[in-house]
C-alpha cells in the first residue's frame, strides 16, 4: 500500500498496515528526503510533488503496490486523483471518486445536505450581518472571513476570493450567516460498500485559532444525550443518501439554542482520529483498509466509553499573531504518558512548505476532568528546542475557567501574551552552563576570577526582547538546559524560553532609514509598495505566504519607498530585507533628529 502522504499520518498509516502485514511506501519529495516517514516505511520513492497525482500513481506502478492511502491533505480529498488510481488498477482507501466530487464543494455539500433533511447555516441576507464567507472548494481557514458590517463586506469578499483563488484554484465563495456563541461538533461516519453506515459518535473542535483547529475532545462537555441522538443520526442520514463508503467527518455548528446546521463533510480521515480511537477503542486506519478490503459494518455498534482530548503542538509564536515558526528542532522530548502523534524528531528541519504541526498528544481518562489533567501534566513535561511552539498556549487554554467549565466556542480567543515572570529564574538557569562557555584566561585563574571585592561579576543575558543581568556566581536553579544553537534552552514546568547571551556594551547604530524583513522563510504572494511611493507607518508592503498562512509586512515609519528587494513568486529567508524606506524629515525624524527603524514584520 502506497501512502501518499508525509509526516505523522504516513507513519500512523503504516504503523497498522504493518500489523496487518501489508508493506507500505513512502513518497517524498527532493527536501523532504531525510524526513522520518520516508525512513519510517518499507520503500521509499520520491515524486515531483505530494500534489502531483500522475507522479504518485506512477510510483505505486514502480513499486508494486495494490492500493493507496491518501491519509489527510494533499490529494486526500482530490476526486481526479481517486479516478486515477481507480483507472491504474489502484484501490483507493477512501470514499469514490463520484462521493469525494460531489461533497468537495461546499455549495453542493450544503444541497446535498438539504436533499437529505438535515438543517444547513441560514444563507446570507441582504443587510443582515455578521456574515461569514467561506471559500466553496476548501477549508483550514483559507478564504474565511467573518464581517460584521456593510461596510467591510466588498473588501472581505475580494480577499476572500484571491485567498481562495491561490489555495485551491477556485475563487467560489459562500456568505451564511455567522452563528454567535456555536460550537463546531463533527460527527465520524463509516460507510462500507454493502450499503451500510454507522457513527462512532461525535468530537469537539470549538478551540481554534485562525479558523483552524487546535484542541479536540469527545465527548463533547456541550452535546446533550438527545442532541447526540439527533446530530449522529443526521450525519449517518447524509452518508446514507449520498452512498458514503470509507471514513468520512460530517462537521456542524451547534447554537446556544441547541439547534445544530451542516457546515461541511470532509471525506477522509482526520487529523483529530485519535480522540475517536481512544474512546471507541477501535482503531480507524484498520477499519478503512478493511472496508476498502470488501468487510461489512453490519452489525458493528461500538460503545464509547471515558473521555479523550487531543492538542496539537504546532511551530508558531502566539504572542506574535500564531506566526509560524521555521529552524532546526534541537532538542524533541515529547511526552511519555499520553498518545503520541509525531512526524518529527531531533534535527528535523521545520521549513515552511508544510503545515507547522510538530505532533498530535492525545490524553484519555474515565472522565473530563482526569483527562484534561493528565494532557496538560503531557505538555508541561514536552521538551521542543529550535522553534517557537504553541505549547504554553494550549496549556495555559486548557486551564483557562472558561474551557474547564466547557464555555469554549468557536469565536472564544485566549486573551494571550508572553508570561515573563519566571524569566529571571531561567536566566539563572542558564547562567552558569554559558559561563562554562568562556575560556580561562590564565593558568590557574578561575573563569570570571575578579580583584574588586564590592562587585560580583555579571552577564547579560536576553530572553525575547527582556535584557537580564545574571551574577555570573549565582546559585543554579534547577531546570533542564538544552543546547539549541548558540543559546540555551531551559524548561520547566512552569514554562521554557531560549535564552541568548547579549553583549552588555554593544554599540547599536542608529538607523537612518527602514528596512522591512521577512520575520521567516517564506513565498511573497503580492508587493504593494513601489519605487518612490510615499508610505507611513502601519502602511502594508508586502504579502507573505508560509505554512498556510498569509503575512503582511507592514512600515513602522513614515517615508518613502526607496528600494524594492523582491517580487512576486520569491522565495526569501528570514531577515532577507524586502523593502527599505526612507523616512522625511518632517514625519520620519525622531526627538533626536533621527528616523526611526522599521519593525521586521507585524
Amino acid at each position: 500500500m502506497l501512502v501518499a502522504n508525509r509526516g505523522e499520518i504516513a507513519l500512523r498509516i503504516a504503523r497498522t498496515a504493518r500489523a496487518l502485514g501489508i508493506a507500505t511506501v513512502a513518497v517524498y519529495e527532493a527536501d523532504d528526503a531525510r524526513s522520518p516517514h520516508v525512513r519510517g516505511l518499507d520503500l521509499a520513492l520520491p515524486v515531483r510533488s505530494y500534489l502531483d497525482a500522475a507522479s504518485i500513481v506512477e510510483a505505486a506502478r514502480l513499486s508494486g503496490a495494490d492500493a493507496v492511502h491518501p491519509g489527510y491533505g494533499f490529494l486526500a480529498e482530490n476526486a481526479d486523483f481517486a479516478e486515477a488510481c481507480e483507472s491504474a488498477g489502484l484501490v483507493f482507501v477512501g470514499p469514490a471518486a463520484s462521493v469525494i466530487r460531489a461533497m468537495g464543494m461546499k455549495d453542493a455539500a450544503r444541497e446535498a445536505a438539504v436533499k437529505a433533511g438535515v438543517a444547513v447555516v441560514p444563507a446570507y441576507t441582504s443587510g443582515e450581518f455578521p456574515v461569514l464567507i467561506k471559500a466553496a472548494a476548501g477549508g483550514g481557514g483559507r478564504g474565511m472571513r467573518i464581517v460584521r458590517s456593510a461596510g467591510e463586506l466588498d473588501g472581505a469578499v475580494e480577499a476572500a476570493r484571491g485567498e481562495a483563488e491561490r489555495a485551491f484554484g477556485n475563487g467560489t465563495l459562500l456568505l451564511e450567516r455567522f452563528v454567535e456563541g456555536a460550537r463546531h461538533i463533527e460527527v465520524q461516519i463509516f460507510g462500507d460498500q454493502q450499503g451500510n453506515v454507522i457513527h462512532l459518535y461525535e468530537r469537539d473542535c470549538s478551540v481554534q485559532r485562525r479558523h483552524q483547529k487546535v484542541i479536540e475532545e469527545s465527548p463533547s462537555p456541550a452535546v446533550t444525550p438527545q442532541v447526540r441522538e439527533r446530530i449522529c443520526s443526521a450525519a449517518v442520514a447524509l452518508g446514507q443518501a449520498i452512498g458514503y463508503t470509507n471514513a468520512g467527518t460530517v462537521e456542524f455548528l451547534l447554537a446556544p439554542s441547541g439547534e445544530f446546521y451542516f457546515i461541511e463533510m470532509n471525506t477522509r480521515i482526520q487529523v483529530e482520529h485519535p480522540v475517536t480511537e481512544l474512546v471507541s477503542g477501535l482503531d480507524l486506519i484498520r477499519l478503512q483498509i478493511e472496508v476498502a478490503e470488501g468487510r461489512s459494518l453490519e452489525g458493528l455498534k461500538p460503545a464509547a466509553a471515558g473521555h479523550a482530548i487531543e492538542a496539537r503542538l504546532y511551530a508558531e509564536d502566539p504572542a506574535k499573531g500564531f506566526m509560524p515558526s521555521a529552524g532546526t528542532l534541537h532538542v524533541w522530548r515529547p511526552p511519555a504518558t499520553v498518545r503520541v502523534d509525531a512526524g518529527v524528531e531531533e534535527g528535523s528541519e521545520i521549513g515552511v512548505r508544510y503545515d507547522p504541526m510538530l505532533a498530535k498528544f492525545t490524553a484519555w481518562a474515565r472522565d473530563r476532568e482526569s483527562a484534561v489533567r493528565k494532557l496538560v501534566h503531557a505538555l508541561r513535561s514536552t521538551v521542543a528546542a529550535g522553534v517557537e511552539t504553541n505549547r504554553e498556549y494550549l496549556i495555559r487554554v486548557l486551564e483557562s475557567e472558561d474551557f474547564r467549565d466547557g464555555r469554549a466556542h468557536t469565536g472564544w480567543a485566549l486573551d494571550y501574551g508572553r508570561d515573563d515572570s519566571r524569566d529571571e529564574l531561567m536566566a539563572r538557569a542558564a547562567a552558569p552552563h554559558f559561563a562554562q562557555r568562556v575560556s580561562q584566561p590564565l593558568p590557574g585563574v578561575a573563569r570570571y576570577w575578579r580583584n574588586n571585592p564590592f562587585q560580583d561579576p555579571v552577564m547579560a543575558l536576553g530572553i525575547g526582547d527582556r535584557v537580564l543581568e545574571i551574577p555570573v556566581n549565582v546559585a543554579s536553579t534547577h531546570m533542564g538546559v538544552y543546547e539549541c544553537g548558540p543559546g540555551l534552552y531551559v524548561h520547566s514546568i512552569d514554562g521554557a524560553a531560549l535564552v541568548a547571551r547579549v553583549e552588555r556594551f554593544k554599540q547599536t547604530a542608529v538607523p537612518t532609514h527602514g528596512t522591512a524583513s521577512s520575520p521567516m522563510p517564506g513565498l511573497v504572494l503580492r508587493v504593494l509598495a513601489g519605487l518612490g511611493q510615499a508610505v507611513k507607518a502601519g502602511d502594508a508592503l508586502v504579502v507573505l505566504e508560509a505554512m498556510k498562512m498569509e503575512q503582511t509586512i507592514k512600515t513602522a515609519i513614515d517615508g518613502r519607498v526607496s528600494a524594492v528587494r523582491v517580487k512576486p513568486g520569491d522565495v526569501v529567508s528570514p531577515g532577507q530585507t524586502l523593502v527599505e524606506v526612507d523616512a522625511e524629515n518632517d514625519a520620519g525624524e525622531g526627538a533626536d533628529g533621527h528616523a526611526r527603524g522599521t519593525k521586521n514584520g507585524e
